[in-house]
């Protein structure tokens, strides 16, 4: 599978809507997990599948405390949540207190780059050149950035990438793309913050725009009418999708049936 990790230099512009976002238009099954230290709120923003809250008690704590003898890819499927829409999640932490427990960062890493199946969209949050998260670039097939166009949040974003590079030694390979949370109508904007960080010599694979748009982010807040086809934030979002998951095909391990699945799968033929 492929990694892609979604973060923030300063505050949080849309990343957690852009992990969902990303998952949700993905050409592959994805699961989306929140991996900020400071606290989740896919659980307080979407409900289950079913219409109701999802258990407080299934996601990235209750898959480390499972794993604390050894993490491996059999043990995401019980600690995942389906919201409404399909989109599978790992719910984060709901407290920072929470995240104190959680020693296995580089473990998580891993364990989500060689994920079976499914592609990982991981929500980590605001990043520094000292937050634990980190551990997860080492394995990830990608970074997406997200900032807005308040030209001191770009400043703080160039001096972050620089900090994390110099601690981690890159991302070593890891390609970097930054999202742009923008009006519609400011491709401009877009440019300038895009030539900024041209400047700062970052070794960037692309900066994309990605549209500032209440109704197309209010699928992603639990307000699932209308048609998000139709919004601005969906339809900016494409081209991203698009380059993004062409780079991780190559990453993408196809889930392996078993010989029960195979022999159910004849059993419904020969019913049919």
């Amino acid at each position: 599978m492929g990694l892609v990790a979604f973060a923030s230099a300063k505050g949080s512009p849309g990343v957690t809507t852009a992990s969902l976002l990303v998952g949700a238009l993905w050409p592959r099954p994805t699961i989306v997990v929140e991996c900020d230290p400071s606290g989740g709120d896919v659980a307080l923003r979407m409900p289950g599948d079913d219409g109701q809250p999802l258990d407080p008690q299934r996601g990235l704590l209750s898959l480390v405390a499972a794993g604390r003898k050894s993490l491996y890819p059999g043990l995401v499927p019980a600690h995942a949540q389906r919201l409404v829409g399909g989109q599978e999640v790992v719910a984060g932490v709901s407290s920072p207190e929470q995240s104190a427990g959680i020693g296995q960062w580089a473990q998580l890493g891993e364990l989500f780059a060689e994920l079976p199946g499914s592609d990982v969209m991981a929500d980590l949050g605001r990043i520094g050149a000292g937050t634990p998260q980190n551990a997860l670039l080492t394995h990830a097939a990608a970074l997406v950035m997200v900032v807005d166009t308040v030209p001191s949040n770009v400043i703080h974003l160039r001096e972050r990438l620089r900090r994390v590079k110099d601690q981690t030694g890159g991302p070593v390979g890891v390609p970097v793309h930054v999202a742009v949370v923008a009006e519609p109508k400011r491709a401009r904007a877009v440019r300038e913050v895009a030539e900024a960080l041209e400047r700062a010599e970052l070794q960037l694979a692309g900066v994309h725009h990605l549209a500032h748009d209440v109704p197309g982010a209010g699928f992603f807040l639990g307000q699932v009418s209308g048609n998000p086809d139709r919004t601005h934030l969906v339809r900016s979002a494409r081209p991203i999708v698009q380059e993004l998951s062409e780079r991780t095909q190559p990453y993408f391990v196809p889930q392996v049936s078993t010989q029960d699945d195979s022999e159910s799968l004849l059993d419904q033929e020969g019913q049919a």
